[in-house]
């Protein structure tokens, strides 16, 4: 949440007339043997992130899987070796957990810019680092992502990765498939621990992230009386446990040893979400489960877009009433409420009111890396050309901003701010965003989907490399047919008069970005996303 107030000068006659190579983005994120780093821009440069470099890897299986063998290795190496203790400056660190951060002072020989260097000192004071390096483990789906990665690639490449051998950070040796299984066994300890048993998170640090999934903003998770989510208890985030189901399916493959006991336990962990998380009345999931002041469990209501990345896991695979709940997520995901031109946004439109600025995770706010998993997902339904649609509108959208950009910020009438950097103003008196981040580009995650997605528009291949995707059934085929006709049908922009056409008609807008950060602030004191809403419900 860093940032500054500026009123950049007017500038005309914009360059997005061509299209953004992501091949050559990809290449400028490449790191010496670490993978790649989280973005070539200010905040994320010469830093490697757990969860992105997993999420990037998943994307190249089949088109380099080098850099994914790569990105596995990394974060084998800094896989968690020790539980250290919960308080001020704890890296946050527990066995075979998969780290969130990773920064050091020299990279490839050489020392990094002084912006990121700054960002390292301050990081470091806070959670465990020193002065020259800084490995922070504040996020939960990284963990089983990783063993998700694993597997996928196995099934991909042959299992033989699982002998390579890394030297971790506390100088040991060990072997990929010993680094899976203490990944797994991380897992399972945290569903043996919670007493609704799911994997959940709970910061470790007084000043970790209180957030530790991908929405990891202030105001990312929140109730619809406005109310924050109770980051002081332990939270159960819906789109984790799809991955923890995927994660324990995956090592059963790998480890015949051990097989029966992961594959009970999905069942059992599949049951509890199912059972704990969908909300029959909204005929959607929760985003997740917190606990009120007296401890007692409770749904995080917010219709926001995390329940359709359960899309992209196998939790529906074989299910009874998998049409229910596919059904149920679909539809709401492809309304109005959610669909633009550039993508999903992360929460519902109708919900604008629960926060008083645009947050960074919120109605405003729509994500390439989560536009890329709501399409793999529809995909893996079994409703490739809904996906097309959402994948499109990727793509679009990088094309037309002229960048592989973090997300965008479109207004709940669907002005889309493509001049994400507000360089190019099209009046004296733009509308004043008040947000808390300035979009990163070329943001990796970004560059892998739209490589990704350039790759599958243009082939018969798979948009998600997984196996066990749903057979063809009538009602697949007729919730497809029924979604596409709320969804407005686009096409790829292939021109450079298409892409100016396009641009010409953006909204006019210029970021508050100290604002946000102001009203981000006030919201985490108070406990609540809408000052108002909070005089209402007193």
């Amino acid at each position: 949440m860093r940032g500054s107030t500026a009123r950049p000068a007017r500038r005309t006659g914009a360059s997005r007339c061509t299209l953004v190579s992501a091949l050559a983005d990809l290449a400028r994120l490449r790191s010496n043997g670490h993978g790649l780093y989280g973005s070539g821009d200010r905040l994320f440069s010469y830093a490697i992130y757990g969860r992105d470099s997993v999420t990037a890897a998943e994307t190249l299986l089949h088109m380099r899987p080098e850099v994914a063998r790569d990105i596995i290795l990394t974060l084998a190496r800094l896989q968690g070796t020790v539980d250290v203790p919960i308080g001020s400056q704890s890296n946050e660190e527990e066995r075979g957990k998969i780290h969130h951060e990773h920064r050091t002072l020299y990279v490839n020989g050489r020392r990094i810019p002084p912006a990121s260097e700054r960002l390292l000192r301050g990081l470091a004071s806070k959670w465990g680092g020193d002065e020259t390096s800084l490995t922070y483990y504040g996020s939960v789906d990284a963990t089983p992502l990783f063993v998700r990665l694993v597997a996928r690639y196995c099934a991909t490449h042959g299992q033989s990765i699982l002998a390579d051998r890394v030297t971790r950070r506390d100088a040991c040796q060990i072997t990929v498939r010993e680094s899976v299984l203490a990944a797994v066994n991380w897992i399972t300890a945290k569903m043996d621990a919670s007493s609704i048993g799911l994997v959940e998170f709970q910061r470790r640090n007084p000043e970790g992230i209180p957030f530790q999934v991908w929405k990891d903003s202030n105001t990312s998770y929140i109730h619809r009386d406005g109310t924050l989510a109770n980051s002081d208890a332990a939270i159960a985030a819906v789109e984790v446990q799809g991955y923890a189901y995927d994660a324990l399916l995956g090592a059963a493959r790998l480890f015949e040893t051990r097989a029966l006991e992961w594959r009970d336990r999905a069942q059992a962990l599949r049951e509890r979400v199912i059972r704990n998380l969908w909300m029959p009345a909204e005929n959607y999931f929760a985003m997740g489960l917190d606990r009120d002041g007296g401890g007692r469990v409770r749904w995080i209501d917010c219709i926001a877009s995390n329940g359709a990345l359960l899309l992209e896991t196998a939790m529906f695979d074989g299910l009874p009433a998998a049409s229910e709940y596919v059904a149920g997520v679909v539809r709401r995901i492809c309304s109005p409420d959610f669909v633009t031109e550039v993508g999903i946004r992360c929460r519902s439109a109708s919900e604008g009111g629960l926060v008083d600025f645009q947050d960074y995770h919120g109605d405003w706010t729509v994500w390439m890396k989560e536009t890329f998993d709501v399409a793999r997902g529809l995909e893996r339904q079994g409703l490739p050309r809904v996906a097309r649609q959402i994948g499109i509108r990727l793509l679009n959208a990088v094309n037309i901003a002229g960048a592989h950009v973090e997300f965008l910020y479109v207004s709940p009438d669907q002005r889309v701010m493509y001049d994400f950097r507000a360089r190019d103003l099209r009046t004296a008196e733009p509308e004043v965003i008040n947000g808390t981040n300035q979009p990163e580009a070329p943001i990796t995650w970004t560059v892998t989907a739209a490589l990704a997605l350039k790759t599958w528009l243009g082939s018969n291949r798979k948009l998600l490399a997984a196996t066990g995707a749903p057979d063809e059934e009538s009602w697949r085929q007729a919730l497809e047919a029924d979604v596409l006709d709320q969804v407005p049908q686009l096409a790829v922009h292939r021109t450079s008069a298409e892409l100016r056409s396009a641009y010409a008609r953006r909204g006019d807008f210029i970021l508050n970005i100290a604002g946000g950060v102001e009203r981000d602030r006030r919201a985490r004191a108070r406990g609540r996303g809408n000052e108002s809403r909070g005089e209402i419900a007193a």
